[in-house]
This record gives structure tokens, sequence and C-alpha cells, in this order.
């Protein structure tokens, strides 16, 4: 149905389509079931996202939690070890001071020392006089007095002697530069450990590389392939120069494999020596180790060709440049004597295959930082 309506304007009319309010009603009568099952359906999902919201802020409460109390392990560990020093410095001092100079004690003792000698002294002079007629009993304990007494000024005069001829002392070596650098490392601690960074890796995976690469290190992601774009030139800019790294690859297959450099990344196309090197298969628990009587353990590359590369006479583990869209990268199994690496037997996904090529899902390198 439609209506006129009179403009407001200049009293002029305006033509406009006005519906009826039956036949609004109509409509939202014919949309309300189906309105009523969607609304049902965003009901039942919003009650499956918010379950899932509660069982993510229980794990990050929880995580909160435990790095907190590692944070606070840790400074109470440093706390308590510097608390014990310094008891055993301060007890260092009295013993030392007290082993080098004057006995505290005999100097409370002497006191009334030149009083008491003042006294012997009278009557050392008296029963000089009258040795004739003295009893016996008093005689003798006032020479034990006397000696007594002499003790006592010996043992004052030694350990001024002693004093006066010490002119150095005893110096507190305060090693000012080790205090600000410890100072500056405490300064530099940071929280390093986020899983949640990795596409590729949960923490699991973390403790166990760091198990193998020994110490208590810390994972920073300096390079994403999915993140950054796979690119060996955006992959030297965020990476050269960084000692201690690790190259993880997630195979489309499912495999992680990758290895753990201590050298430096650099941009050029030579052999690295590095006995500390090793390759890995994270899914499947393998680990090969550099055979240290084998130098060039890896290659870096100046061009677009390669990421990085394991082995020399054997390429035992290479990425290539294209890692995302070929399958160019690869990890062969090594029959020659001058492998680098323990891979005579399979490679690294215990494959009997002299060339295994494969593509990777995702691609991510990890500076491995040593902590106090």
């Amino acid at each position: 149905m439609y209506y006129k309506i009179k403009g407001k304007d200049h009293g002029q009319h305006t033509d406009c389509d006005i519906c009826s309010i039956y036949d609004i009603e109509n409509e939202k009568k014919s949309k309300l079931e189906e309105n009523i099952k969607t609304l049902e359906r965003l009901s039942n999902n919003l009650k499956d996202t918010i379950d899932k919201l509660k069982k993510i802020l229980e794990k990050i409460e929880k995580d909160k939690e435990e790095i907190k109390m590692e944070i606070q392990k840790a400074f109470t560990n440093l706390r308590n070890h510097l608390n014990e020093r310094e008891d055993e410095l301060l007890l260092k001092i009295d013993e030392t001071f007290n082993e080098e100079y004057f006995d505290e004690n005999l100097i409370k003792q002497s006191d009334n020392l030149p009083k008491k000698i003042e006294v012997c002294l009278e009557k050392g002079k008296i029963i000089n006089k009258n040795n004739k007629n003295i009893n016996l009993n008093c005689f003798i304990n006032d020479c034990l007095n006397i000696e007594n007494n002499m003790i006592y000024i010996n043992k004052i005069n030694i350990g001024l002697q002693k004093f006066s001829s010490s002119q150095k002392g005893i110096i507190f070596n305060e090693n000012k530069e080790a205090i600000h650098h410890l100072c500056e490392k405490i300064k530099k601690l940071e929280l390093f450990y986020k899983c949640d960074e990795s596409e590729i890796l949960n923490k699991d995976d973390f403790i166990k590389l760091k198990n193998w690469i020994g110490g208590n290190n810390n994972f920073i992601l300096k390079y994403s392939a999915k993140r950054d774009n796979c690119d060996t030139n955006i992959f030297h800019e965020k990476c050269d120069n960084i000692s201690g790294s690790v190259f993880i690859c997630k195979v489309i297959e499912g495999d992680i494999v990758g290895g753990y450099i201590s050298v430096k990344i650099e941009k050029k196309s030579e052999f690295l020596d590095d006995n500390k090197a090793f390759l890995f298969n994270l899914t499947k628990n393998i680990i090969k180790k550099n055979k240290k009587s084998y130098k060039n353990a890896i290659k870096n590359f100046n061009d677009s060709s390669f990421f990085i590369r394991f082995g020399s006479s054997c390429e035992v583990l290479s990425i290539s440049g294209n890692c995302l869209t070929d399958t160019k990268s690869q990890a062969k199994y090594c029959s020659c004597s001058g492998s680098n690496y323990d891979c005579e037997e399979y490679n690294l996904f215990n494959k009997y295959n002299s060339t295994d090529y494969f593509k990777i899902e995702n691609f991510e390198v990890f500076q491995v930082i040593q902590n106090l």
C-alpha cells in the first residue's frame, strides 16, 4: 500500500513509499522462525567459545604463576649467594683483625692492668727490702702476679709492634668492574621463553632442545618464513652476526627437523668449523652430532640459493631459498667417509635414501641466549 504525505519544506508534496504496519508484522513473523534457529546456533557456538576461552584463561593463569615462581626462585637463589658471600667476608674480617692485630679480649681485660701493675710493683719493692720477714705464701702469690702482669704487657707490646710494622693493612678488593658487569647482566634478565611465538615448537620441544644444547638457555625468534616471507635477504637482515642459533623446519609430511650451530650466521659463501653443531628430528627423537675429527660443519651463502647447509663432503641437511614453494630442501643419507655428522645408516627421517627432498610448511630461526 502506498501513501502520499505532505513534505515540510515549502509546503511541497513528496511521493514516498510507506509500508503498512501489517506488512512489517507479516515480514517479521515469516523470519522469526529462521532467526530463532540462527540465534540458537549462535548461542551454542558461543557456549563452546566461552568454554574454550575459560580453558585458555586457566592455562594463562597457570603459566603466569609458574613464571612468577621461577623468577622468585632465581632471585632468591641470587640473594642467598650474595648474603652467604657477605657473611663470609664479614667473618673473615673479624678473624683477620683478631689474628693480625690486637686480641680484643686482651685489650678489654687490660683496662685495669696499669693499676694492678702499680700495686704489684709496690709489693715487689717491699718484699725486696724485707725479704727476711715475709710470709712465704704471700711472697709466692705476689711473684706470680708480677709474672702474669709481665705476660700481659709483653702481649700488648707484641701486638703494638705488629700493628706499627704493618703499613698496608687489610684492603677490601671491591672489583668494581666485576660488580658492574654482574649488575648489567641482572638488568638484562628478560622473559625470552615464549613458546607461543613459534608456530612449530611447543614447550616440550624447547625443553628437549635445551637438554641437547646444554646449559640454561632461552630462545628468541629471529626469523619466520611465514611471518617474514621466505626470503634469504630478509633472513640475513634479521639473523646475521648472532652467535648460537637453532634452525627449525616443519616438513609437509609432519616431521620437525633442523640443526643447531654455535658460530655466527654470515652472508658469506664459505664453510665454517663448528664442533658443537648437530642435526635433529624432534618428531622421531633423532640427534646427529658433528664428528670432532671433521671440520666444515656448516656453510653460509651470500646469494639466494640456500639459507644454510649442514655438511661439506655430504650435504646432510640443506634448506633452500624457496623453501615454502618448492621441494629443493633435502636431508641426505651419508655413505661417504668424509661426512661431518653421524648419519651413515639413515638420514634425518630414518630413511635409507641417498637423497630425500622435502617441502617445508614453515621455517623458523631462533637465537639461543645463555642464561646467567
